[in-house]
């Protein structure tokens, strides 16, 4: 690389010139000091070889300590020292000193030309600087800027990376603080979400896009890790103010595209600002319908029911799928669509999947006290659900209450989520296998879903999607892609279940094709857990 291309620093450019006047005067210390009012604000030095730097000692001396040089200009060739001075403004005052002169009877002409060349050759390196510096960084926040990123992702390897996480963060209504407020509040909320963001990613780059709008990257960090810090911004902004800020997240560890996963993660944040802008125009006021919520699931609004899961060889029930039907107290029954989206929208869903768990729990316990046939039962978990950091513990303290035996505990899970990419599922989906609750891969098979998921997940067992059951007996390429899949899970050591079976004629089909279970109207719909026992476990 070129010296033109690699322009020198101030340091360098300042000791050259230093050194060059010492040489010429033959003196032991050259310095370059600026004093505004009394203080040192700029100070150099260049010295002779064997020689103690002297500048923090001379930059920490008070007033009546200085030397004389500092305080009046030497011109008197005959003295050990020569000094000149220059105004700079009114306050301020430019020094260049020969301290130690060992070459008598020289003039400080050399002197004088050089200081009227310094400061603005100081003045200049430092704007340069300052320009070089907002190029790359943000003026409100300081933060770094897309110049910046587009920087990062054209350096960057991924494959020297054991992990990458982005997380983008959109402040929601900046420009309704700014009219409301005024400019300057508007622009003090950025600069806090800015400092929430590098409080709790302090070892990644944080990045301000846009005026509203961040990006935060950590290199080589565990999934585990990672959602700790997320949870712990999103909690912390929520304190400020509730619904500040729209966030999305991504995490991947193998074949890491940064490009794809910052998509990721600012996909995921428009899907949580779409959200946040549905519930304001509907009045959906989240402590609310948290309050709601608690209180229907403590009076027993909530009915948990199972939906038989059938040996599709021998016709027996092998399992069941617990899904919740709400009692509404004035209108009854009512369909789940009608409060699980609600319930997804305001981040709820926690609550009440950790509800049907503990409900599940409740009754694989009595099974076994009553000996009824033990049989495994599964928990449909949303996203918002599988990215609560605290998930594995909260089940864990259940399992223990309830003295479950893990091998009829089973979770479902799927790749349907807008808010999870494949390798956020994949990691969590390891820590439910941790805790020795088996993991069922469900809706597989339907638009969102991918072979990859295949190789990058451990599961237990899946679920075709009940798209590919309805084309299953008329449909060859259906029956096909079918076959290939229980084919492949065979050879992961996974059952395989279909959904949605309505006919006979598919059932048939999918005992040709080696399918384990089934389930769908053709069976039976969901049913309260009484009756589910009655019907299939006290025969």
């Amino acid at each position: 690389m070129s010296d033109r291309d690699n322009p020198r620093s101030l340091v360098e450019i300042m000791n050259d010139v230093l050194s060059t006047v010492r040489e010429h005067y033959d003196s032991e210390y050259v310095y370059y000091i600026e004093k505004e009012y009394e203080d040192i604000d700029v100070i150099y030095e260049w010295c002779a070889e064997n020689v103690p730097w002297q500048r923090d000692k001379i930059k920490m001396l008070p007033k009546d300590q200085r030397p004389r040089w500092m305080e009046q200009e030497i011109t008197d060739t005959t003295e050990d020292s020569y000094s000149v001075f220059r105004r700079l403004d009114e306050n301020t005052v430019a020094i260049l000193a020969a301290v130690g002169v060992h070459r008598g009877g020289c003039e400080v002409d050399l002197l004088r030309s050089v200081l009227a060349y310094l400061p603005e050759a100081i003045t200049l390196q430092k704007l340069q600087k300052q320009q070089e510096y907002l190029s790359y960084h943000d003026k409100l926040t300081g933060l770094y800027n897309r110049n910046s990123f587009v920087s990062y992702t054209t350096d960057i390897n991924p494959d020297e990376l054991n992990s990458l996480g982005a997380v983008s963060v959109d402040i929601n209504g900046l420009k309704n603080f700014n009219k409301e407020f005024g400019r300057d509040y508007g622009d003090e909320v950025v600069i806090r979400v800015g400092e929430v963001l590098e409080e709790y990613f302090h070892t990644a780059n944080v990045y301000r896009m846009t005026g509203d709008e961040y990006l935060v990257l950590v290199e080589n960090i565990t999934y585990e890790e990672f959602m700790k810090q997320v949870h712990g911004t999103y909690t912390k902004l929520d304190n400020i103010s509730l619904g500040l800020a729209s966030l999305g997240c991504a995490w991947e560890k193998i074949d890491i595209d940064v490009d794809a996963l910052v998509l990721s993660a600012e996909n995921m944040m428009r899907e949580e600002k779409k959200k946040y802008y549905k519930n304001l125009r509907k009045g959906h006021h989240e402590p609310i319908i948290k309050q709601d919520l608690l209180e229907d699931i403590e009076e027993g609004r909530f009915i948990v029911c199972l939906v038989p899961k059938i040996d599709v060889e021998t016709g027996n029930v092998a399992g069941a799928e617990a899904v919740v039907r709400y009692h509404h107290k004035d209108l009854g029954i009512m369909e789940p669509g009608r409060y699980i989206n609600l319930l997804e929208e305001t981040r709820l869903s926690h609550y009440l999947d950790l509800y049907v768990f503990e409900e599940v729990c409740k009754t694989l316990h009595r099974w076994e006290l009553d000996n009824l046939p033990m049989i495994p039962v599964s928990v449909n978990f949303a996203g918002t659900t599988l990215r609560q950091d605290n998930l594995i513990k909260e089940m864990e303290k259940l399992i223990d209450r309830y003295r479950v035996r893990c091998e009829y505990l089973e979770v479902e899970v799927s790749e349907s989520y807008a808010d999870m990419n494949q390798e956020m599922l994949a990691e969590t989906s390891s820590k439910i296998r941790k805790a020795n609750v088996r993991v069922i891969l469900d809706h597989f098979g339907s638009k969102n879903s991918s072979f990859s998921i295949l190789s990058l997940m451990e599961f237990d067992g899946l679920k075709l999607d009940k798209s590919v059951i309805s084309n299953l007996v008329g449909n060859r390429r259906s029956r096909l892609v079918a076959k290939a899949v229980i084919d492949i899970c065979r050879q992961l050591g996974a059952v395989v279940m279909a959904s949605g079976v309505e006919t006979q004629d598919q059932v048939n089909v999918l005992e040709e094709l080696g399918c384990d279970y089934a389930q769908g109207s053709f069976f039976n719909k969901a049913i309260t857990i009484e009756t589910f026992e009655v019907r299939y476990l006290k025969e």
